[in-house]
């Protein structure tokens, strides 16, 4: 079996090369778990946004069952909020 030495230039740019591949790996971990987190973050987000236009849905529908009552009470017409003051349209 023959035998052969690499120079030390060889041996250096093996090692080089493998430092890379080394740098490059951890690199790839880190954006890897990164990206992981902004996905959970945009997860949340979602969440957060369809809790929200729930509860939008909900507070309409509290808005037209009490717009009813008063409606029904009161008969159609407009309410000056600062005043208090009904206008009937009848």
């Amino acid at each position: 079996m023959e035998k052969t030495t690499f120079t030390e230039e060889e041996i250096s740019k093996i090692k080089q090369l493998q430092e890379k591949y080394q740098v490059l790996g951890i690199q790839v971990v880190q954006l890897t778990l990164a990206k992981k987190s902004a996905q959970e973050y945009v997860e949340s987000l979602e969440d957060q946004n369809n809790q929200l236009t729930n509860q939008i849905v909900e507070v309409n529908i509290e808005e037209k069952e009490f717009a009813k009552t008063l409606s029904d009470k009161y008969g159609i017409g407009s309410l000056d909020l600062e005043s208090g003051v009904f206008t009937s349209n009848t």
